[in-house]
């Protein structure tokens, strides 16, 4: 149990700054409600499982395969401008958008599982993370209890910030709007995804 509650602490606190998934949890409860937000949320802590469970294994797959990092590192510049450009030409268009219900929830979860899955720092983050656990009796990750809460505390973690962040955008739905309209919000958010993504390539360049 300790190893979940220190977990879950340093997942919660290590999701707190704006990125792609959280930006895209807040305008999609915005746009369509709490429920749909909550999908996207639970899209985006699939690849915490992921990457908590090879960290906590000891696979080591930056050290091993320099080149795979590489790759994600540039995946996510395209990935945030096609994103900001959807966003913001769907900022523009009054098409009335009929669909499955079942479909845009399958779609809610994809989009958060893939903003999440292209993040090259989750891997090395938790890895960090393992080796100082190593420091302290209590936190060393020896049996595979261990490690289901150890990989139990980083998607619980990362999905209740996310929760948090969702909730007060649904609360405060109707306030931001009143200053802000719907279409200038995604506008806002699409451009912000190209931001992200410009300031990505420029990172990866120099």
């Amino acid at each position: 149990m300790l190893i979940f509650l220190l977990t879950f602490f340093i997942s919660f606190v290590g999701s707190i700054h704006p990125g792609p998934l959280n930006l895209s949890v807040i305008q999609v409860t915005l746009k369509k409600g709490l429920g749909i937000g909550l999908l996207v949320a639970l899209g985006g802590v699939i690849p915490e499982i992921i990457y908590g469970y090879l960290a906590v294994e000891g696979v080591m797959i930056f050290e091993q395969y320099p080149t795979v990092f590489t790759i994600m590192q540039w995946a996510v510049v395209p990935i945030l401008l096609v994103l900001g450009y959807l966003q913001i030409n769907s900022s523009k268009t009054n098409k009335t958008e009929i669909k499955n219900v079942e479909s845009s929830h399958i779609n809610s979860v994809g989009k958060g599982f893939f903003l999440s899955l292209f993040n090259p720092q989750l891997l090395p983050y938790w890895i960090v993370i393992l080796v100082n656990y190593q420091n302290y009796e209590l936190l060393k990750i020896n049996t595979l209890t261990d490690k289901l809460f150890f990989v139990l505390g980083t998607s619980t973690g990362a999905f209740a910030l996310n929760y948090v962040y969702a909730y007060i955008a649904y609360k405060q739905r109707e306030r931001i709007f009143k200053y802000l309209n719907q279409n200038r919000f995604e506008q806002i958010i699409g451009w912000t995804f190209i931001l992200m993504g410009l300031l990505q390539g420029i990172k990866l360049l120099f």
